[in-house]
């Protein structure tokens, strides 16, 4: 196996080969960064051949213009009207409430984003990781994967990613709204996380889309969240914020949490929906392939 292919935990051959056949399908208009294999529609319907620029590190060998370099001593690379690399941004709740849960919400989440990485790394786009909350750990581990592209960056990616401890609180809307400021350059944008945050999320992604930012909200769930079976007396702790809540739960209570539960989730979906950001409520229970191989293939985020 090439070295650029090095394993994920969990990732068999075959899947990564599977992978490496996808691409995403970033919305017109969003804009390019440098040469790639990801068809960045600017008008037109073939790929034309547009101008030369200076190679950066990472550029794809396959576009490197010899007969320049033999003239010049120098590396360009080809650009092609509508034929330019994009950057993937993942943003990866850490925070405690999502070290829960089996299976659990964070471990999923890491390889779900290890998964998307590696597609865009694979066709030469960019891809950088964002965790949240986005200070450096105790453990003085990085929060931040920067912007990198090439399959040369796909075993630092899935390192960063298999590391990657527990973060704290996350007030969730807040910390989208501070990315919003950092970064306005529209791009397309992917939020993994659970959504329990106390104050809500719509602020942050409101934040987002005025800057013209594509969203894909993939809202990360253990089964017992969803669907929790468990009756008696219980203390509930928030792993975050730290309010405990005493509860007795019988199969009324049960049925009265699911009822809520929908609400609070459809009117999460709908809102999603109403302002064009692609929402996926995925249990951890799924596998990382029906996640991406079909879930995602089919409503258009990835194609084969």
């Amino acid at each position: 196996m090439p070295p650029e292919t090095a394993l994920f935990p969990g990732f068999s051959d075959l899947f990564l080969r599977r992978l490496s056949l996808l691409r995403f399908r970033p919305r017109p208009g969003i804009p390019g960064k440098g040469a790639g294999e990801h068809l960045v529609r600017k008008g037109g319907a073939s790929v034309e051949f547009s101008d030369f620029r200076t190679y950066t590190h990472g550029d794809d060998f396959r576009l490197v213009d010899w007969n320049s370099y033999a003239r010049l001593d120098r590396l360009f690379v080809k650009v092609f009207r509508d034929e330019e690399g994009f950057v993937l941004h993942l943003l990866l709740d850490r925070s405690r409430s999502m070290d829960w849960g089996q299976p659990n919400k964070l471990l999923f989440a890491r390889r779900l984003a290890a998964a998307l990485g590696y597609v865009a790394l694979s066709a030469y786009n960019w891809a950088t990781v964002q965790t949240l909350p986005d200070e450096l750990t105790a453990r003085g581990s990085a929060s931040l994967f920067p912007e990198h592209r090439g399959r040369r960056m796909i075993p630092e990616l899935f390192r960063f990613l298999r590391d990657l401890p527990t973060g704290g609180a996350c007030e969730l809307g807040a910390v989208l709204a501070e990315y919003a400021r950092k970064h306005r350059q529209p791009g397309l944008l992917v939020i993994l996380s659970d959504a329990l945050s106390p104050r809500g999320i719509e602020g942050g992604i409101n934040r987002l889309l005025a800057l013209g930012h594509q969203l894909v909200f993939l809202h990360l769930l253990a089964p017992d969240e969803i669907a929790p079976t468990r009756a008696g007396e219980f203390e509930l702790v928030d792993s975050e914020w730290g309010d405990r809540l005493e509860v007795s739960l019988d199969r009324f209570s049960l049925r009265t949490f699911a009822i809520f539960f929908e609400r609070w989730r459809r009117s999460l979906q709908d809102y999603c929906q109403s302002r064009g950001v692609l929402y996926f409520l995925l249990p951890t229970s799924l596998s990382i392939e029906e996640v991406v191989l079909h879930r995602l293939l089919q409503r258009g985020l990835l194609q084969a």
